[in-house]
Order: C-alpha cells, then structure tokens, then sequence
C-alpha cells in the first residue's frame, strides 16, 4: 500500500483535514462540559472560588506567546480550583474563562471555540492518567513527597496532552511547522511546566505548616506573584517582539535604500518581513509609467494581475483593509493569490496623494489584524512611498540628464561639426568656379578642405560613439577611464598618467556617469585647445567622498572669458559639466593659469547608492 505525507495533500485539503479535527475536539470538549454541569455543587467559599477565577483569567489572557501558540503559567491556580471545589466545576469554570479570554481578544470562531475545549479535554485526561496510575501503582499512604508526585504526574500529563492537541493542527495545516520551531515551541512549555511543578511543591510545603487559618488573603498573597510573574511575563516578550519588530523595519530601510536605483529595488526585504507580521501570500505592486508592474511576490502570491483587478483594489480600498473571510468578499479579491488564501490585506501606497502602488497580503486563516500588525503594515508602506517618490525623481532626473546630453550633442554638432562641414562646402564650391578658369588654385583649396573634412568624419564618428551606451554602465568607471587612457596613449602624441587612492566604493550609475564625463570632456579641452603634453587624472575615495582630479600642462585659459564664451555659444564644456555637477549636489572646480596649465577638482558623495 502507498503512504502518503501531510505535504503530499493540497493546501486547501489540508486544511479541510484542520478544520475537521479542530470541530471534533470541539465538540468532544463542548460536551464534557455539558456532562459536567449536573454535578456542580455550589463553592463553600464563593470568595475564594472568585479569586482563584480572576487570577486565572489574568494568568489566560496574558499568556506568554510562544512559537505557534501561547504558553501560561495558570496551571497551579487550576489545580487549586480542582483541589479545592472538584473536578465538575472546575472544567466547567476553566472552559468558561478560557472562552471568555478569547473573546476579549478576539479570535476568529473556531479558535475561540478549539481553545477551551482541547484545555478541558487536557486536564480531563490528565486527571484520568492521574487517577489510573493511583489505581494501579500507587501504594504508599498520603505523605507530602505522595502529593508532590502526584500534583508533579497530574502536571506533566495535562502538558504533554496539551501540547500534542495543539501540535497536530499546526502539523495539518499548510503553514510551515519545522522541528526547529517545534523544539523551541516545546523548550519555552517545559519552562512552564517546571514552574508550575516548582509552584505546587511549594503549595503542598506550606500547606504542611500550621500557620493559622487558611483564608481568601491567604490565597490571594500566595498567587499574586504567580499572576504578576505572568504579566511581566506577557509584557517582556511584546517588547522583545516590537524590539524585534523595529529592527527589522530599520534592516529593510537599510537594505531598500541602498538599492534604489536597482532593477530589483525590493531585494532582501523578504528575509526581515517575518519579524514584523504573520503572512502566508505578499505581493508589492507598482504603477509604472508603462503600467501596472509586480516588483515583490512571495509565498502564494500570483505573478499576474489584470490592470482592471488592480484598479479596483485601489478604488475599493483608499486605506489599509482586512478582507475576512476571503470567500464572501467580491469575486476579484481572490485574483491576486493562489488558491487557499482565506484572509487579505490590502495596502494601498501613495504617492503625492495618488495611490501608485499597492501591498498585498493573503492568509490561509481567516482572522482580522491585530492593532500592531496594523502599525506595521503602514509603516512598511510609509517605507516603500517614500522609496516609490525617490525612484520616480531619480527616473526623471535621468530623462533630464538624456534630454541635457542630447542638447550638449547637439551643440557641438553645430558649434563643431556643422560648422566645418558647411565651410568645407563653401570652399568646394568655390573650387568647382575656379576649376575651368584656374584648375591650380583649385586644386590648392580642395588639397586644403580634405583635411578639415577628414577631421570633420572624426568627429562624426566620435560623436557617433558618445550616443552608444555609456562606457561606465558596460565596465564600470575605473576600467572605462583605464580604456580611454590607453586609447589616448595609441593615437595622440600626449603622456596620461591615471593613479587610483584610498578603498573604492561602489558608486550609483549616475554619479559614474557624471564623474566620466568630466574627465572625458577636461581631456578634451586639454587636447584640442591647450596643447597639454602631459596630463594626470587621479581617484580619490574617502570616507563620504570621491575626489576626480585632472591636472596638464597646456596653455591655460581665463575662467571668465571661457564662461562668456559659453555663455555667447562658443563653447558649451565648461557649462554642461558645472550643470551636471549640480545635478548631482557636487563641487566642480576650475583653476587655470596662462601658461602654466589647468586644474579641474570634481568632489561628489561617495554614498551615492543611498543619496541617489
């Protein structure tokens, strides 16, 4: 016969199978606690009995949350009730505040339900295990280490069938349950159920004692520290959890600022969503300008959404919403994941008042968020509509800078190419009158406008090659400037030294681009107007800056003449790099003296991957 897993079923079967066995403990339990009523007999000490009631439902509803589940520290207040008013009022009494706890906070249904019921079931076997063994092994007379045993075997039995109860749902279910989570889940209970056993010992101690009558201040002194304990308790681990919680909002933040201008902006923020909310589906969802485009799906999310889907999740959800449970929400609702999701989430992101995104989230059961998750949540989107307006500046930032490099292309085309082409025709059309009346002159102006033409389809082909992909995007800025030197080396008569200092750090696209084209353009100008014979460009990375510098030994130039220069359309290379450094909120310098060469100083933000 084949056998089959858990994992072999689908999630829905899986839960199905949950949902069943859940029901069945839940109606085993409803009905011993109907069983039980008929023989309720009235407490002798209604104070007391109240007490112990109240400290139980404190100790219930600040449980210690554990892995999977919760964990309390009740379990001696409990056996007290037992000891005390019998086993029938005490499964009736326990069910009653396990449901009422939680109600208050706010459970789905079946797990208000599933919870009381597998508790009394638990203490009921317990008390039968407890009860067996008395039968059958237990021989010695009532004593004080006879108690302890006792109260320590009723104890451990009443752990151990809890915790199997609870273990077989998070085993059925589809959500992930490892034995890692399954050891720690077990070592935090043990810690429980050591306590408790600790706490009953010392109740059959000084039980053992005569000091006076035993009376409500009695037990109210004796379990105050249990209940206080178990607030600290409670208390302890929301602050270690909201610790937890901040530390992974500020890991995302780190992790998606240092990716903005990425491809794959959202990279690495799957590994710290755990800590701040429970999910089983996510997806993140962005307008682009082409559309609607997916950047993040995890878990059980789907890849594809049609635009009209998205629409109307952003038409029917202007704020945060829970949709609980899925399968009565509208039909479109349940597009955005596989099949099984019981419970969604939507957040929708903003941007300048308009939603441009949206988060997605689906759960296999159907709950409602708590307050935290809810904070969370927005906080995660705050993150990402910030990120979202940074990306869209940066897109335009870039069209600007294409549109400014179009504009320097076109420039010198006129200034340079245009020019030359359109006097090499005058000459040639001069040449071509004079061809019958004087051939030698000319052939004198054609020998003279070949060069300037040559000249002309070099800088053409130049010109041809700064619309190609930028040198820096294909290798990188180091080898692009190690490139253009050798280049240099190969064809004009001048010496280039290139020298590199200190640790390099990775730089965003943009700020190499601006750094290279410095460098390229004060090349340039040391070539075709200083005359430099020799020409050094160092790198320079420091803590929180990187420091271009290009020094030669040419002619030299006047600042201000070259700028009314530019300013009249001479010369545009001054301008377009003190444009692009601005850009980029860098500091462009030029020192230049008649005759004794040029310096240029470009000094930018060397964490340009988060400034960008």
């Amino acid at each position: 016969m084949k056998e089959y897993s858990m994992d072999y079923f689908q999630p829905e079967v899986r839960e199905t199978i949950a949902k069943g066995y859940m029901s069945i403990v839940t109606f085993v339990g409803i009905c011993v606690v109907i069983g039980t009523l008929p023989f309720i007999d009235v407490p002798d000490s209604l104070s007391i009995f109240f007490l112990l009631i109240l400290f139980l439902i404190i100790t219930e509803f600040f449980a210690i949350p554990v892995w999977k589940g919760v964990t309390t520290l009740g379990f001696p207040i409990l056996f007290t009730i037992d000891l005390l008013f019998g086993l029938p009022l005490t499964l009736a009494t326990y069910g009653a505040a396990v449901l009422v706890v939680n109600i208050l906070q706010r459970r789905p249904l079946r797990a208000t339900l599933f919870n009381p019921s597998q508790l009394v079931l638990s203490f009921l076997f317990a008390k039968g295990i407890l009860f067996l063994s008395t039968e059958l092994f237990w021989t010695e007379t009532v004593s004080l280490t006879g108690n302890i045993t006792q109260a320590a075997l009723l104890t451990l039995s009443f752990y151990a069938i809890n915790h199997l109860l609870v273990d077989i749902v998070l085993w059925i279910r589809p959500q992930s349950f490892t034995i890692s989570e399954w050891k720690k889940k077990l070592a935090v209970e043990s810690i429980g159920l050591v306590f408790s056993i600790v706490y009953l010992a010392l109740f059959y101690l000084l039980g053992t004692q005569n000091r006076g009558v035993v009376d409500i201040f009695s037990f109210f002194f004796f379990f105050s520290p249990l209940v206080g304990l178990s607030l600290i308790g409670a208390s302890n681990f929301k602050l270690r959890r909201e610790k937890n919680r901040l530390k992974g909002l500020i890991a995302i933040n780190e992790d998606l600022n240092h990716g903005i201008p990425e491809q794959d902006w959202l990279k690495g923020m799957e590994s710290h969503l755990p800590k701040l909310f429970n999910y089983d589906a996510l997806s993140v969802w962005v307008n682009e300008t082409s559309g609607w485009e997916c950047q993040l799906a995890l878990g059980a999310s789907t890849l594809k959404l049609e635009p009209w889907v998205l629409e109307k999740f952003v038409d029917d959800t202007p704020e945060l919403h829970t949709i609980s449970p899925l399968s009565k929400a509208a039909p479109y609702y349940c597009e955005g994941f596989q099949r099984g999701m019981k419970a969604a989430i939507i957040c929708p992101l903003k941007v300048d008042d308009e939603v441009n995104g949206l988060i997605i989230i689906g759960r296999r059961r159907p709950q409602q968020t708590s307050q935290e998750e809810s904070k969370m949540i927005k906080a995660l989107g705050n993150q990402l509509e910030v990120l979202i307006k940074g990306r869209n500046l940066i897109s335009e930032r870039e069209k600007r800078m294409l549109l400014e490099e179009r504009n320097r292309i076109a420039r010198e085309i006129h200034d340079g190419i245009a020019q030359s082409v359109a006097g090499a025709v005058m000459k040639l059309e001069i040449a071509q009158r004079q061809s019958q009346k004087n051939p030698e002159q000319a052939k004198d102006i054609i020998d003279t406008v070949l060069p300037e033409l040559r000249s002309s389809v070099k800088e053409i082909r130049e010109s041809i090659f700064a619309l190609r992909p930028y040198p820096t995007e294909e290798r990188g800025l180091h080898q692009a400037i190690e490139e253009e030197v050798l280049r240099l080396h190969q064809r004009e008569e001048v010496k280039v030294a290139f020298t590199k200092r200190g640790e390099h750090r990775p730089l965003s696209p943009e700020t190499e681009k601006v750094i290279y084209h410095t460098f390229k353009e004060s090349l340039q100008n040391a070539l075709k107007h200083a005359n430099a014979s020799i020409i050094n460009v160092s790198i320079c990375y420091r803590k929180d800056q990187v420091t271009l510098k290009i020094e030669d030994d040419g002619q030299g130039f006047l600042l201000k003449e070259a700028l009314l220069k530019s300013q009249k359309g001479k010369h545009f290379g001054i301008i377009t790099m003190n444009e692009e450094a601005k850009y980029l909120d860098a500091n462009l310098q030029i020192d230049s003296v008649l005759k004794k060469g040029t310096r240029i100083k470009l000094i930018a933000a060397s964490s340009s991957r988060e400034g960008s």
